[in-house]
């Protein structure tokens, strides 16, 4: 019963996580009318991608003075439906299906690396002052070279990263795993989460 509750938990997380209802076409002919900066187009584009979720983008110099993009997004909801033992397994996932997202859509704008940020509202253990028992807190952050994503969409033509996965998919499980790979993990506070 409690693998049932499980599946059923991650399947909605993942259907209301979808963030938006948009398909790989109109992120395609949206994309390739562009003729706006790289950062015009992430303000106009990224939205559409991520709905609610989205935060913030900046772009500048990285450590090998080369162009960034790093994007902020996350729910803005305290609360999650996901079980402890799940809860990382779900957000890695979830993160590489939003790389992938964005990665797609900037494919032709230039920039070295994609940094994603993931950030969320947290109760604070132990705060006295309702004000600020709960706070926003970055608990997850990557990079990937914009050369891997392209490499990444020529090894897989026909992948649509705006399809939502099926639990369980064998092309899916690949895939994550794949992108997992070329990442590099900057911030990892996921085990310091509570989740009850």
């Amino acid at each position: 019963m409690n693998l049932v509750l499980n599946l059923i938990i991650t399947l909605v997380l993942f259907s209301a996580c979808r963030p938006s209802e948009i398909t790989k076409e109109e992120i395609t002919s949206i994309r390739d009318q562009n003729k706006e900066t790289l950062t015009i187009f992430s303000e106009k584009i990224l939205p559409k991608i991520l709905g609610s979720e989205f935060k913030r983008v900046e772009t500048g110099v990285d450590k090998d003075n080369q162009n960034e993009v790093h994007i902020t997004y996350g729910s803005n909801s305290a609360l999650t439906f996901n079980d402890p033992s799940e809860y990382r397994k779900v957000l890695t996932e979830y993160q590489s299906l939003v790389t992938l997202r964005i990665g797609y859509a900037l494919n032709l704008h230039h920039f070295h690396r994609l940094s994603l940020s993931l950030s969320k509202p947290f109760f604070i253990q132990g705060e006295k002052n309702p004000e600020t028992e709960i706070q926003e807190a970055e608990i997850f952050r990557t990079t990937i070279s914009q050369l891997d994503l392209v490499k990444f969409f020529e090894n897989h033509p026909n992948f649509n990263p705006f399809k939502s996965p099926k639990l369980g998919d064998k092309e899916w499980v690949s895939i994550t795993e794949e992108v997992q790979k070329l990442w590099k993990v900057e911030l990892d506070e996921i085990s310091r989460v509570k989740v009850e």
